[in-house]
C-alpha cells in the first residue's frame, strides 16, 4: 500500500478549498472576456431563487442580493449576513490615555461615547481584522501599540469575530452588514459629537479590506482606506460595488502580497488569497506582490524558528498564509519606521528590476502609514473644493501599480539601488560570457560587502553592452559611493554546450565602469534627491576581471 506523503503545500491547498467550501477559484483562465457573469445572461439562473431579495437592519439600512452579486466562476453563491446579534460588531478605543485597557464603545448608548477617551477632534485609526480572525490576534495588537505610539489618536479596533468563522462564504456576506456596522457607528458619531469622516482611516486586512470598502460607500466624504492584501476569493474580477474601489475613500492605498497567479499544484488549481488587480488610488506591489522573500516554507526551518520566537500563533499564520499576511507586517513596520517604502510606477516589476523605472520623474509613492504624505498627493489635496472627493491628478494613478522590493525579515524596509556595469569589448574578448556577479560598496558612511547582482541564477553578459539591475540593501550609503569592488565567477553549463570553457576560450569579463545609483525620499519640490556615483578604474580603460576574480573601481571618472 503507497503511503500518502502531504507536504506543507498539500496541507495549505487542502484547508482552504474547505473553508471556501471548494469555491473554484480559476476564473481568470476559464472565462477571460466575462461572459460568465450573471447580469449578462439572459435566462434565469438556478442558484438565484430570489431576484433583487432585499433585507434590513435596523437603523443601518438594507442590503440587497441582485444578479450582479453572481458569477458563475468567480462567486457562484450568495448568502445574506448572519443576524446582528450573532455576528456583534464591537468598537473598542485606545488612546494615549488608556493604551491596554480598552473602551467599548456604543453609538446607540450616548453614555459610552461621552464617559470615554474618544475625542471627535483627534484623528481616528480603525483597524478591521479578516477571515478566521479575531481582535485577539498577535497583529492587531502590535498594529495598535504602534499606531498609539505615532500619534494622538483615536484608535479602534473594529471586533465582528462572530461573522469571520467558516464556511468562507457566509463569512464574506457577513462583511456587508459589519460595513454597514462601521457607517451606522462613524455617520453616528459625526451627527451627534462633531466627528469629521475626513478625519477617519480605516485599515482593513483581507475581508477586512473589502469591509471598509462598504463602510466608505455609506459615508459622505471619508478620509482614507488602506486595505492590507484584500481578499482575491469572491471579489476579484468583480463590480466595484461587490468589492474595495477608488470611490469608497478621498485616498484608497492598497499593498499586496498575495497575488499569486493561478497554477496547477498536483492537479489542484489554486490562487493566492489576496487579489492581484488594482482596486485603489495607489496600489503597491512589493516584490511583484506575489512570493514574498522568507515565506519559501523549503527554504528552511521558518515554522519551527517562528513557533520558538513568536508562539503558536504566528507560526500557524506562517504555514498557512505566510504571503498574505506579511501586507500587515510591512504596513505595522512603516508607522513608526525611519526607513520610508518607496514604490516605482512601472509596467512590470521585471522592468522595475531592469532599473527602466528608478527615478521619481516616472511616478513614486510612499507605501504604508504614510501613504498620505506622498508629494503629488498633498499638493493636490490642499487644493481640493469643498465638494471634491479625491484630487483630479490621482485618476492617473487609479490602476498604475507601484514596485518596489523587501527583505525576508524585520525590518523589511530596504534601500533600493541601481547598479550599471557598462562592459568593453577589447580584442581577445568573447562575444559574451555567463556567470555571477556580486559587488562589494563603499561610501563615506560605511561599507555593503557581498550584494549579489545575479540574484536568480546565473546572468548572460555580451561585451560592449550594459547590464543593469536594481538590488536592495537595509544599509543606507547616506550619499555617493566612493569605491566598487566588483567580483566574477564564469558558469560552465553542460546543459549549454557553447558556455563550456576549458581550453580556447576566454572566461574573462572586461568592464569598462560601474554607476551606482541610490533612490531617496521623493521631494516636495520640482526635483528628487537621488545620488549617482560613477566610477572607473585606476589609469586604464577597462578592467579585467578574471574568473572567481576581482576588480575595483573608484570615482575618478572625467579626472
Amino acid at each position: 500500500m503507497r503511503r500518502l506523503h502531504l507536504t506543507d503545500r498539500h496541507l495549505r491547498v487542502m484547508l482552504w478549498c474547505i473553508l471556501l467550501g471548494l469555491q473554484p477559484a480559476f476564473g481568470g483562465i476559464l472565462d477571460p472576456f466575462n461572459w460568465a457573469r450573471s447580469d449578462r445572461i439572459e435566462v434565469n439562473i438556478p442558484w438565484l431563487p430570489f431576484e433583487n431579495e432585499t433585507r434590513c437592519y435596523d437603523e443601518l439600512g438594507c442590503l440587497n442580493i441582485t444578479r450582479s452579486w453572481y458569477h458563475l466562476i468567480h462567486r457562484p453563491f450568495n448568502v445574506f449576513p448572519l443576524p446582528r446579534v450573532v455576528i456583534n460588531t464591537r468598537f473598542i478605543l485606545y488612546t494615549k490615555k488608556n493604551p491596554t485597557d480598552g473602551q467599548l464603545l456604543n453609538v446607540n448608548v450616548n453614555k459610552t461615547i461621552v464617559k470615554s477617551n474618544f475625542d471627535p477632534q483627534k484623528p481616528t485609526k480603525m483597524i478591521v481584522h479578516g477571515f478566521i480572525d479575531t481582535p485577539l490576534s498577535n497583529w492587531v495588537s502590535e498594529m495598535k501599540d504602534e499606531l498609539v505610539k505615532a500619534g494622538d489618536f483615536n484608535v479602534v479596533i473594529v471586533d465582528w469575530a462572530g461573522g469571520s468563522l467558516p464556511l468562507y462564504t457566509q463569512a464574506t456576506a457577513n462583511t456587508r452588514l459589519v460595513g454597514l456596522e462601521i457607517a451606522h457607528f462613524i455617520n453616528t458619531l459625526e451627527k451627534d459629537h462633531g466627528l469629521n469622516p475626513q478625519d477617519v482611516h480605516i485599515i482593513g486586512h483581507s475581508l477586512g479590506a473589502h469591509t471598509a470598502g462598504y463602510a466608505g460607500e455609506r459615508i459622505q466624504g471619508l478620509g482614507r482606506i488602506t486595505g492590507l492584501d484584500p481578499a482575491e476569493p469572491y471579489f476579484q474580477g468583480m463590480p466595484t460595488h461587490i468589492r474595495l474601489d477608488p470611490t469608497d475613500a478621498q485616498l484608497v492605498d492598497v499593498i499586496h502580497t498575495d497575488g499569486k497567479s493561478i497554477f496547477l499544484l498536483d492537479f489542484v488549481f489554486m490562487a493566492g488569497y489576496g487579489m492581484s488587480q488594482p482596486v485603489g488610488h495607489l496600489d503597491f506591489y512589493p516584490n511583484n506582490g506575489k512570493e514574498q522573500p522568507g515565506c519559501d516554507l523549503t527554504e528552511g526551518p521558518l515554522v519551527p524558528l517562528t513557533l520558538v520566537k513568536q508562539g503558536l500563533e504566528e507560526a500557524s499564520r506562517v504555514l498557512v498564509a505566510c504571503n498574505h499576511v506579511r501586507a500587515i507586517k510591512l504596513f505595522t513596520e512603516s508607522i513608526n519606521g525611519k526607513c520610508a517604502y518607496i514604490g516605482h510606477q512601472c509596467p512590470s516589476y521585471q522592468h522595475f528590476l531592469a532599473g527602466k523605472c528608478f527615478h521619481c520623474g516616472h511616478g513614486c509613492a510612499v507605501m504604508g502609514f504614510h501613504a498620505d504624505s506622498t508629494p503629488g498627493l498633498v499638493a493636490n489635496r490642499d487644493n481640493l473644493t469643498e465638494n471634491e472627493v479625491y484630487p483630479s491628478e490621482e485618476h492617473e494613478t487609479i490602476g498604475a501599480k507601484y514596485f518596489l522590493s523587501t527583505g525576508k525579515e524585520q525590518p523589511f524596509c530596504q534601500r533600493h539601488y541601481r547598479v550599471t556595469i557598462q562592459l568593453a569589448n577589447p580584442k581577445g574578448a568573447e562575444s559574451w560570457v555567463q556567470g555571477f556577479l556580486k559587488v562589494a560598496l563603499l561610501s563615506d558612511r560605511g561599507v555593503i560587502r557581498g550584494m549579489d547582482l545575479t540574484p536568480n541564477n546565473y546572468v548572460k553578459l555580451e561585451h560592449g553592452s550594459t547590464y543593469t539591475i536594481v538590488v536592495t540593501h537595509p544599509m543606507d550609503m547616506g550619499g555617493k559611493v566612493r569605491k566598487v569592488e566588483l567580483s566574477w565567477e564564469y558558469d560552465m553549463n553542460v546543459l549549454e554546450p557553447r558556455s563550456l570553457c576549458i581550453l580556447w576560450c576566454n572566461d574573462r569579463l572586461y568592464v569598462k565602469s560601474v554607476i551606482v545609483d541610490q533612490m531617496e525620499l521623493p521631494s516636495r519640490g520640482k526635483r528628487n534627491v537621488d545620488f549617482s556615483s560613477k566610477l572607473c578604474t585606476l589609469k586604464r580603460e577597462f578592467a579585467e576581471i578574471p574568473n572567481r576574480g576581482s576588480a575595483s573601481f573608484y570615482d575618478n571618472c572625467g579626472r
